[in-house]
């Protein structure tokens, strides 16, 4: 309450100084305009959450390089989370206190879960880029929008064409998937698939976050004669997976989320021999979708930051332009209420090549939602589309 009264009081004053109510609204000042991020950083999913954040930097550079917003320069603030729940809302608030306009890094699942509430009270512009959940638009929240499919469709993508493509009639379907709210979006998807395809399957295996050794998981799927394996892990576990597996010269035919396609990932599962199957609703890094992306990057980071670029930084990178470009359509009336209203509008944001253009609507908060399977060859290093886009 103390937060909300100050900023009625501020802008009370500005009003009564002439200065309009932009200069007044949390995180705007006559000079910059503060977005945020709240990401793992450190913990074991550093990996993603340091990409996610350098893509809304490169965004931001790319941005004040052409003026910014009327003269303001973006600022981005980055607080993080460890991969904790408890964390993503206090750094949430530390980042509210300092003075924060929009947020366009949302944490994991449990984190952005644990926020709406604060989105929505204090009314927060804010989009899902970083792991995609389904109750942050579904029911729409009037504030929130989310970018890219859910992971219910993502894995679901990969099933469908396993079935329909590789598998044998009577083969047996098994998943191994982290004991949150990640692995219960993960687990939804293969439940769909069973009772949609009618599949044979073994009852589903859960593990800690933070595990490392899965031998007595993938003897459980040796029992169970599994062929089709979803690895619900979030980064090393699902190559600690592919190790326990290869020890037992399983064949197994394996769906992933799209982190496995992060080439410190797949560095770490080509020794295992396996070619596996992730789902993905942006251009593969280094194909034409994403030069633009890359000349900026090059641009704006250091060599060594360089070095943490990979397909979350794209994700990073949409967000912020899209919440830039919001207030720009703004114009003079730099309210979270416009860049609301704007992103909701239904006009399409380009996203030069990493996505087809995206668009909003007041009864639609997400966009990006289809989905296109991919071909994963550790030992080639090579990412290859199997299929088009398709919305499921």
């Amino acid at each position: 309450m103390k937060r909300l009264l100050g900023s009625v009081g501020l802008a009370a004053l500005a009003v009564a100084a002439g200065l309009g109510t932009a200069a007044a609204e949390q995180g705007v000042t006559d000079s910059e305009i503060t977005i945020g991020n709240v990401l793992p950083m450190s913990s074991s999913a550093a990996l993603v959450g340091r990409a996610a954040h350098f893509g809304s930097v490169v965004a931001a550079a790319e941005a004040n390089a052409n003026g910014g917003v009327k003269g303001r320069k973006i600022v981005i603030k980055t607080e993080d989370d460890g991969y904790v729940p408890a964390r993503t809302v206090q750094g949430l608030r530390k980042l509210m206190d300092e003075g924060l306009f929009g947020l366009i890094g949302t944490g994991a699942g449990a984190g952005t879960a644990a926020i709406l509430p604060i989105l929505e009270e204090e009314k927060i512009p804010a989009i899902v880029s970083f792991s995609p959940l389904k109750a942050a638009i579904d029911p729409v929240k009037p504030t929130v929008f989310m970018l890219g499919a859910s992971y219910q469709d993502l894995v679901f993508a990969q099933l469908k064409y396993i079935h329909d493509e590789l598998a044998k009639p009577d083969a047996i379907y098994g998943i191994i998937r982290q004991d949150d709210d990640f692995g219960v979006q993960v687990e939804e998807a293969f439940q769909r698939a069973v009772d949609d395809f009618k599949l044979k399957s073994a009852d589903p295996i859960r593990f800690k976050r933070g595990q490392k050794d899965f031998g007595a998981e993938v003897l459980r799927l040796r029992a169970e004669k599994v062929d089709v394996l979803v690895a619900g892990g979030v980064t090393t576990e699902t190559p600690a997976i592919m190790k326990e597996a290869s020890k037992y010269k399983l064949p197994l035919t394996m769906a992933t989320v799209p982190t496995s396609t992060l080439p410190p990932i797949m560095g770490l599962a080509a020794p295992y021999g396996y070619v596996y199957y992730s789902g993905d609703y942006i251009s593969p890094m280094g194909s034409d979708g994403t030069a633009h992306f890359q000349k900026e990057a090059k641009a704006s980071l250091s060599d060594e930051e360089m070095k943490a670029v990979n397909r979350y930084s794209l994700t990073g990178y949409v967000a912020t332009k899209l919440m830039i470009e919001a207030l720009r359509r703004c114009g003079d009336e730099l309210t979270r209420a416009c860049a609301v209203k704007e992103l909701e509008s239904g006009k399409a944001f380009d996203t030069t090549g990493i996505t087809l253009p995206l668009d909003f609507t007041p009864q639609r908060h997400i966009s990006a939602t289809a989905v296109r399977v991919l071909k994963v060859d550790p030992m080639a290093g090579t990412v290859t589309p199997v299929t088009e886009f398709t919305q499921y």
